[in-house]
């Protein structure tokens, strides 16, 4: 029975000092450093918090004004709404709202192409399904 105390105090001694400073003492902690660089903006890692594509995104035309609605996306902060003279462009407006409704009125091409897509602090969502009109 001796000689198992003895033991339990020698590891026990051996294990205080392999966690104390080289000198025996209690360690110091020290400080944490700073990065030397600077990495700049970063793209977010969570791009769930990324806004939906507007659903619903529709138009009317009465006359040569075209009103635009979609339904509004949870988290948007604002909305950006492209028209263009052809499929994927923005040559005509490029324009943000923070309403999911938006008036237009202008062009004299016989085909239009229209898309809105959300956007808040962590990005810009996707667009919308494009709309063709005249």
């Amino acid at each position: 029975m001796m000689r198992s105390g003895l033991a339990l105090t020698l590891l026990v001694a051996a294990l205080g000092s392999a966690c104390s400073g080289s000198d025996g003492g209690t360690a110091t902690p020290t400080s944490p450093t700073t990065p030397t660089t600077s990495a700049g903006p970063q793209t977010p890692t969570n791009t769930s918090c990324l806004p939906a594509a507007p659903s619903n995104f529709r138009v009317t035309v009465t006359g040569s004004t075209r009103v635009f609605n979609w339904n509004a996306v949870s988290g948007a902060q604002d909305y950006f709404i492209q028209i263009g003279n052809s499929s994927g462009a923005k040559d005509l407006i490029d324009t943000n709202t923070t309403q999911t409704t938006y008036a237009w009125t202008g062009g004299n091409a016989s085909t239009y192409y229209a898309r809105v897509y959300a956007r808040n602090s962590c990005g810009s969502g996707p667009n919308s399904t494009e709309l063709t009109f005249n």
